[in-house]
C-alpha cells in the first residue's frame, strides 16, 4: 500500500496539502512504505524519526522535541560556493534522557545505517561524512546509487542545557533560607 500523501504532490509544493493537518502527517513507514519506495530507509527523515519502523530500540523511547532556528542570509540566487558570511540553522533539542534521545539517535539512527539496512551509511544530511560515502535510492527496477555526497552539515559548537520542569521551578521558588 502506497503511503496515503506521497503521491500527491511529487513535483511541486502544495499550500493547501501543508494547511490540512489530517493530509500532511498520516504515513507510517512500516505500513505504508516497508520497502522505502517513496521515502528511502536510509534517508534523514525516516532516520530522525522512523515512526513505525523496525529499527534499533522502541521507537517512542527515542522521540524528542526538536527545532531549528535559521541565521543569516541565504545565499544569493545563483551562488553555489560558500561567500563566508556567517549564515546556518542553531539546532535545539528537548528531551527528557540525553543519551537515551539525542545522543542515541545521532550515534545509532544518523551514523549508522545497521538499522536501516544500508550497512555502514552515514545519515545523508546530518551524518558525519568523509566527502565518499554515497547513498541508494530504492527503485524499480533499477536502484539509484548517488556517490560521493560531500558533507552537509558542519557542527560549529554545541552545549548540554538544564531545563528544569515548572513544578521544579516552583519548588526552587518556595525555597525558603
Amino acid at each position: 500500500m502506497a503511503a496515503p500523501n506521497a503521491h500527491f504532490s511529487p513535483q511541486h509544493d502544495d499550500p493547501a496539502l501543508g494547511a490540512d493537518p489530517h493530509r500532511r502527517n498520516t504515513f507510517l513507514y512500516e505500513r505504508d512504505d516497508p520497502a522505502g519506495f517513496m521515502t528511502p530507509g536510509g534517508c534523514h527523515i525516516r532516520r530522525a524519526n522512523p515512526r513505525d519502523a523496525s529499527v534499533a530500540g522502541e521507537v517512542r523511547l527515542h522521540r524528542m522535541i526538536r527545532r531549528g532556528a535559521v541565521y543569516g542570509p541565504p545565499l544569493p540566487e545563483g551562488v553555489l560556493e560558500d561567500d563566508g558570511t556567517d549564515r546556518g540553522l542553531m539546532f535545539a533539542f528537548i528531551g527528557a534522557h540525553l543519551g537515551r534521545q539525542f545522543e542515541f539517535v545521532q550515534s545509532q539512527w544518523m551514523n549508522d545505517g545497521v538499522f536501516f539496512g544500508s550497512g555502514d551509511a552515514k545519515d545523508p544530511v546530518t551524518g558525519s561524512h568523509d566527502g565518499v560515502t554515497g547513498f541508494t535510492i530504492p527503485r524499480r527496477p533499477v536502484r539509484r546509487r548517488l556517490a560521493a555526497l560531500p558533507r552537509f552539515v558542519v557542527t560549529r559548537g554545541g552545549e548540554y542545557c538544564f531545563l528544569p520542569s515548572l513544578s521544579a521551578l516552583r519548588w526552587l521558588g518556595d525555597l525558603r533560607d
